[in-house]
């Protein structure tokens, strides 16, 4: 749906073409407030930011107008809805109802005249709305019209809840009235838009005022010792949602299960890893109670306390952000934590660097590559500790792309008799972005090594990928990926002597583009040959477009001509693995 058609909240309003926040104080609380309403600007003229911008001030006045119930004596705790029944939820139905009216009202009250409040018969009372508040308005209808309960519930829950708040209200699915209510306020929301309307046709419409609506959550107790202690305590049953962040986890995938994406084993588990550890450090498990301050504490103790790198910080927050971001869309809390979490990363810290020729002489001068010697370390992963860097380097492709190649994607190119890597997404692969599905021509030099027999035995006993760990490890890449960069780091640190913290098995990925820096090769040779659609930082990283395509012939005589003075020493692979 178009961003202009999306219905703001009650309480944003546009003007001169800026957003803002205009809130009535309730009466019940009005006593409490120097002036009849809140008014701020969201200082935006974008939609989507108005509404993030909104949802975060809407909380914080919801937690003034509850310390101001406290202060006067209400209860503003939850209500316990065990023993409500049917007409007590609907008495909450009207008060929504009356309430949504009356803001209509307060949006008008502004541009009325005496005229308009006058017994008199004058023609056309009608004080219209602005012409972007109708168009939501409409637009807000023709939706509702068209949604089932149960679509009502998901989209239009978290606006519900908003309202309930005010009330001390949970509206919680374990209810035995939950699809009563729905059903109740999606008619209640209806009816409220059929005022709209009459009004702006000049009807006079009366209707009662949501204070004079009597229900289980008007009672007055004594006057509650306002200490820290007790607004906390208060504060935090009220957000409770009794949803944790693992189940956040569990309704994520799910999400992802429904949209057909991989779900990652390995990042599900440093997704609990990192949760517990949060929840280790913060004491909070509901995510009903995460809070931005919770995130950055958490943030500056990984920084600060851990030792990660900014790129490790940012993703393992970015974890909790997209728990509560999930919690959000299910309507499980009121809205997500937006903007100001993630760390500027330091502009030396991302920066990996190409091995040095001397550096890759040394590497390929190790009997791995020139004796048929196999480490028989678990994490060396058995034959890949010959082929991996072998292919990294001399095709750039990176670690991930090779871990999933397997029979089927060693094969010639459609338009030419050119055998190559296929690197796609077919079988359920996954790769970085869309441009890097490619088809890298493969160097002569790696058959005579034997490559073709090596792609035969996986096909003969019926693997999908080439390599037995992986095929050991159900095909999980994942785990693969870990152990062999764990191992490679060890072994190019500790047996090469290459210990720069910048030279990883991604420096085999800069030589190949290196290699074609010095061959002088065009940018759109380049391109084809790394997955790239642009040359800047965006192309490198997450671009969606393919690279330009490039005649594949060309593309091979690239390949075989760049210049690699460690291939003839090198010794093939054995027979299988």
């Amino acid at each position: 749906m178009d961003d202009e058609n999306v219905p703001l909240p009650n309480h944003v309003i546009r003007r001169n073409g800026v957003f803002q926040y205009v809130r009535r104080i309730p009466d019940d609380v009005a006593s409490a407030f120097a002036t009849a309403r809140i008014q701020r600007s969201l200082k935006t003229r974008i939609p989507t930011e108005a509404r993030l911008r909104a949802a975060q001030i809407d909380q914080e006045v919801e937690e003034q107008f509850t310390k101001a119930r406290l202060k006067l004596g209400f209860q503003v705790a939850p209500v316990v809805h065990e023993g409500w029944t049917w007409p007590d939820w609907e008495n909450f139905i009207a008060w929504l109802k009356a309430t949504w009216i009356d803001e209509d009202l307060q949006l008008r009250a502004k541009a009325m005249t005496g005229r308009h409040l006058s017994r008199d018969d004058v023609p056309n009372r009608a004080v219209w709305l602005d012409a972007f508040v109708l168009k939501e308005r409409i637009a807000l209808k023709k939706r509702l019209l068209d949604m089932s309960i149960a679509e009502y519930g998901r989209e239009r829950i978290s606006y519900l809840q908003t309202y309930a708040t005010r009330l001390g209200v949970t509206l919680s699915v374990s209810s035995p009235y939950y699809e009563q209510i729905l059903r109740g306020c999606l008619q209640a929301e209806l009816n409220a838009l059929d005022v709209v309307f009459d009004r702006e046709g000049g009807k006079p419409v009366s209707h009662v005022h949501p204070d004079t609506i009597d229900g289980p959550w008007r009672q007055k107790t004594t006057p509650i010792d306002m200490t820290p202690e007790v607004v906390a305590t208060i504060s935090a049953v009220t957000r409770g949602t009794g949803k944790s962040l693992d189940e956040c986890i569990d309704e994520w995938i799910r999400d992802r299960v429904r949209l057909k994406k991989k779900v990652d084993a390995h990042l599900v588990a440093d997704m609990r890893a990192t949760i517990k550890r949060f929840a280790d450090l913060t004491k909070v498990t509901d995510v009903g109670l995460v809070e931005r301050k919770h995130v950055i504490r958490f943030r500056d103790h990984l920084t600060d306390h851990a030792g990660y790198k900014v790129a490790t910080v940012n993703k393992k927050t970015g974890f909790l952000t997209t728990m509560v971001a999930t919690a959000s869309g299910k309507g499980w809390v009121h809205s997500a934590i937006e903007g100001g979490i993630y760390i500027d990363v330091p502009e030396d810290e991302d920066k990996r660097d190409s091995y040095s020729p001397d550096e890759l002489s040394r590497i390929f001068a190790h009997p791995i590559f020139r004796s048929g010697e196999r480490l028989a370390r678990v994490k060396a992963c058995g034959e890949l500790q010959f082929w991996l860097p072998l292919i990294s380097c001399t095709h750039g492709l990176i670690s991930s792309e090779i871990l999933q190649l397997g029979p089927d994607t060693i094969c010639k190119h459609p338009d030419a008799d050119v055998l190559c890597f296929r690197v796609t997404t077919a079988g359920g692969r996954a790769i970085k972005a869309y441009s890097r599905e490619r088809y890298v021509p493969i160097r002569k030099e790696l058959l005579s090594l034997g490559f073709l027999d090596f792609v035969e035995t996986a096909r003969q006993k019926g693997w999908r990928s080439l390599w037995s760990t992986v095929e050991e490890k159900g095909g999980d890449i994942s785990i693969v990926s870990n152990y062999f960069s764990a191992f490679w780091s060890e072994f190019s640190r500790s047996t090469i002597g290459i210990k720069e913290e910048d030279k990883s098995l991604y420096s085999f990925r800069h030589s190949f583009k290196d290699s074609l820096d010095c061959a002088k090769m065009s940018l759109e040779i380049k391109q084809a040959l790394l997955g790239h659609s642009d040359p800047g930082t965006t192309g490198r990283y997450g671009a969606k477009r393919r690279p330009k395509p490039v005649d594949i012939k060309l593309l091979s005589r690239t390949i075989q001509k760049l210049e690699w003075t460690f291939l003839p020493s090198i010794f093939g692979s054995q027979p299988g693995e």
